[in-house]
């Protein structure tokens, strides 16, 4: 085996094949006479397992020599690896930032919808609309400004009908009121001519006394004849006095239904120019017309109620957001906040808190169910609180439906001494750093105070000055990592 090993054509042949770099081959001489030389003794050949054996001791001697460079110096003691990222700890001002994503929207806007028809054409039974103009999105319009204008023949032709309709009823009306006047004034003629002659009767009844006893009898029966006369004729006059009355009230219903209806013909004719009750920036929102997801334009129909644009306020902006029902209690009314967008991640605009919601909703909903216990799935028992941040700084790239965050300060102290947190590891449950000494890195015990999101408060152990790694360098995964 030793004789192997050292045979200096096997050993030559494997180190040329794995590090000698491969050589253009030499011009092949010019064929030529030669002479034949006899035949010598033949080489001896190694057996196939020797030559794995050496091929296995060359892979391993490689991987021996690639782990003792790649050894943690704090193990090993030696000199401190090249490569290694190092910062110097040094006093600064620490602050723990409680981030909220959301989007922005306007705290005053309005929400241009479809109108809904009062008359005959649509009574909010899903009758569209066409829209004839409309304002361009991107714009910015006054209050009482049209925005958009819907089509209005139709409503137009219809309000002369009423209004022809009407006219029309109001003569039939009064045609028909006079004729009732006509008839019960002659009625109560006849009851007056009844009753002056029942009176005249009566009166002659009187004389009787001078009279023969035929003409005292037909006076008397003249009497009573015009006594029931004239008390059947004032029944009548009274019963037809209540007819005349209910008649002309029914007229009165009929022209008063006219009217009403030709009053909400021009309501909806007005309504078809819809105006904003607030100024601000046009946006023009999405909706489902001819088959397909499209912003509104002229020519398309809509149902009556269909939103189709919106006016922002942009003097009044937020942003409305949702927070983790484990942070509220970090969060007060009127905190400062710094918004930042997601379009200029570079710009900061002053905010505050606006306002918190009263109570926490789902965070949406899942179809994995939740823990034991619990009802609905998992979506639905993670809990979030509305938060609305107020952006108080006026700027022209503020707008609406741009994806924000904004960063509550929960914690500043001006004076401590404040390391990254991916330095610090761990031996067991004990958090330590790796300080830089003239051996190389060793590890030191330190106590923590406050952790942010990216550094970390050291309270003891460390002093100004001190060089330590930037990463961790245990390979232990402590509960501190794990943060």
């Amino acid at each position: 085996m030793i004789a192997a090993l050292t045979t200096p054509d096997v050993l030559g042949g494997m180190f040329f094949a794995v590090a000698a770099p491969r050589e253009a081959p030499a011009p092949e001489p010019v064929p030529g006479p030669e002479r034949v030389p006899g035949r010598g003794p033949e080489r001896p050949k190694l057996p196939n397992w020797a030559i794995g054996a050496l091929v296995a001791v060359g892979v391993g001697a490689g991987l021996w020599v690639y782990t003792s460079g790649q050894q943690s110096p704090a193990a090993s003691g030696g000199t401190p690896a090249a490569g290694i990222p190092t910062v110097t700890v040094e006093k600064s001002r620490f602050e723990s930032v409680l981030r909220i994503g959301g989007t922005v929207g306007a705290m005053n806007y309005a929400v241009i919808r479809a109108p809904r028809m009062e008359g005959g054409r649509d009574r909010g039974r899903g009758s569209s609309m066409t829209i004839q103009t409309m304002a361009e999105g991107g714009t910015i319009v006054e209050p009482g400004t049209v925005v958009a204008e819907f089509e209005s023949r139709a409503t137009q032709d219809s309000l002369d009908t009423y209004a022809s309709t009407l006219a029309q009823t109001k003569a039939t009306v009064a045609a028909r009121k006079a004729e009732m006047q006509i008839a019960t004034e002659t009625l109560r003629q006849d009851f007056r001519t009844t009753k002056a002659e029942a009176d005249k009767a009566a009166l002659d009844l009187q004389t009787a006394e001078v009279r023969s006893l035929i003409q005292a009898e037909i006076f008397r029966l003249l009497a009573e004849e015009g006594e029931a006369s004239s008390i059947q004729l004032e029944r009548e006059v009274e019963l037809q006095e209540q007819a005349d009355a209910a008649e002309s009230r029914s007229l009165d219903i009929t022209v008063e239904q006219d009217v009403k209806r030709m009053a909400r013909t021009e309501s909806d004719l007005e309504k078809m120019k819809v105006r904003t009750p607030v100024g601000g920036l046009v946006v023009v929102d999405t909706m489902f017309t001819r088959g397909t997801f499209q912003q509104a334009s002229p020519g398309d129909q809509v149902y009556a109620g269909a939103l189709f644009m919106r006016v922002v306020d942009l003097s009044s902006m937020a942003v409305f957001a949702q927070l983790n029902q484990a942070d509220t209690q970090l969060v007060e009314l009127g905190t400062p906040v710094s918004v930042r967008l997601d379009a200029y991640p570079d710009v900061a605009f002053e905010g505050r808190i606006r306002s918190i919601g009263a109570m926490a909703t789902s965070s949406g909903s899942g179809s994995r169910r939740g823990p034991p216990g619990s009802s609905g799935s998992r979506g639905e028992w993670i809990k979030k609180v509305p938060v609305e941040v107020e952006i108080l700084t006026e700027d022209e790239r503020i707008k609406p439906d741009l994806s924000a965050s904004a960063d509550v300060l929960v914690e500043s102290r001006p004076d401590a001494l404040v390391i990254p947190r991916a330095a610090v590891g761990g031996i067991g449950e004990r958090p330590v750093v790796w300080v830089q000494g003239d051996a190389g890195f060793e590890a030191r015990e330190v106590r923590l105070g406050s952790i942010g999101n990216t550094n970390v408060v050291v309270e003891s152990g460390l002093k100004t000055g001190d060089v330590i790694a930037a990463q961790a360098l245990a390979e232990e995964d402590t509960q501190l990592a794990r943060l």
